[in-house]
Order: structure tokens, then C-alpha cells, then sequence
């Protein structure tokens, strides 16, 4: 799977560290997916559009812009070697994203997006509900997005338990999540993955 940012985010650091825990989370759960960091996308500042937020305005990005601009990278990644099975990319934003559908309020917010084009999985989040001036917190809010992201690109759905793939009304409810998936979904989780390994030995018989 690709990995990626888009923004002006400086803490270069802080995106590596998030996704090599992902990858050690992955390997320590006997998973057989991993991340590859493709290095920053380049969106021209073009793409951002100013946010009504009460009496102010923000800075974000259209997530149908964004979705677009990873699945570019994405078929960069296949043109170069076809017989390299990336079929998944996640890019986190500096930004908030907005949809041409009504605006959510960022703040209420928190997770990300998954899309699905001709068959290769998008997926996007946000770092700016989960700014902390804690770094270590900040990560953790982020890994956790980064999995439920993950989890629902395998098709699962939310959860109630004590999950990543339980969504939080409020940002103390995200906090107080386990950094994990529960048994239930971890034991989906697997069987989906291998499903697709299985499915993927298939087609190349």
C-alpha cells in the first residue's frame, strides 16, 4: 500500500513515525500488508478553497480533488512495475477536507474517506482534528484513524466495542479508543486479507 501527505506540514517525522507504527501494529497481528512511504504529493495551492467556520474562514481541500490526485499517484506506482500488487494508497492532509455534498464541521469530524476506483482503494484522512501540542497524543489519534481507514478498505463496518472501528462522537471518546481492533474485527480483518492474497495467486495462475 502507498503512503503519502498533501499540505505544508514540516514535522516530516511525525507522518514516518504514524505509518511505521501502522506497519509494526501490522506485523505484530500476523498481517501480510504493509505501508510504502511514496514520499510527499504535490497539490497546487490552486486546490484549497476558504471554509465558512463561524465568523472566520479556514483553509481546506476538496476531498473530490484529493481522491483524484491519489489515485493519480496510485497508476504513477503501477505504470512503473505492473507486476507490483499496489493496490491501496492513504495520503494524510495538513488540511481539513470538504465534499461538494453539504459541509460537515470539521471539528465534529474525525474520521476519514475510503473510495474504491476500478478496484484500487483511495483513502484519505485529516491530521487537523487531531492536533495536539502532545506529539506522542497526536500520533496515537492518528494511527488510530490510519486503522479504521484501513479496516474499512477491507470492507469492515463500524463497530461498537472497544475498537478503532467504533467511530467517537467527541475527540475524548477517540482518545479513550484502544490503539487496536477488537478480536471480532481483527478476526475479519484476516480472513479479508487473505481472501484477497487467495483471490490476487488466482488471477496470476
Amino acid at each position: 500500500m502507498g503512503a503519502t501527505y498533501i499540505g505544508n506540514f514540516m514535522d516530516k517525522e511525525l507522518i514516518f513515525d504514524i505509518f511505521d507504527r501502522v506497519n509494526r501494529y501490522l506485523v505484530r497481528s500476523d498481517l501480510p500488508v504493509r505501508f510504502l512511504y511514496l514520499g510527499k504529493l504535490e497539490v497546487g495551492p490552486g486546490y484549497l478553497i476558504n471554509i465558512p467556520v463561524g465568523d472566520t474562514h479556514v483553509k481546506g481541500y476538496p476531498l473530490e480533488a484529493v481522491i483524484e490526485a491519489l489515485y493519480a499517484r496510485l497508476l504513477q506506482e503501477l505504470n512503473k512495475d505492473e507486476t507490483f500488487p499496489m493496490r491501496r494508497i492513504f495520503g494524510l492532509t495538513t488540511f481539513p477536507l470538504v465534499s461538494r455534498n453539504r459541509y460537515f464541521h470539521m471539528y465534529d469530524k474525525f474520521l476519514g474517506f475510503q473510495q474504491e476506483i476500478l478496484g484500487m482503494k483511495i483513502m484519505v484522512l485529516s491530521m487537523k482534528p487531531f492536533e495536539s501540542n502532545n506529539r506522542e497524543l497526536m500520533v496515537e489519534r492518528i494511527f488510530k484513524g490510519v486503522l479504521h481507514e484501513l479496516g474499512h478498505s477491507f470492507d469492515l463496518d463500524h463497530c461498537t466495542g472497544e475498537c478503532v472501528m467504533n467511530p467517537p462522537a467527541t475527540l475524548r471518546e477517540w482518545d479513550e479508543r484502544p490503539p487496536a481492533y477488537c478480536p471480532s474485527c481483527m478476526r475479519k480483518l484476516q480472513g479479508a486479507v487473505s481472501a484477497e492474497i487467495v483471490l490476487k495467486k488466482g488471477r496470476g495462475r
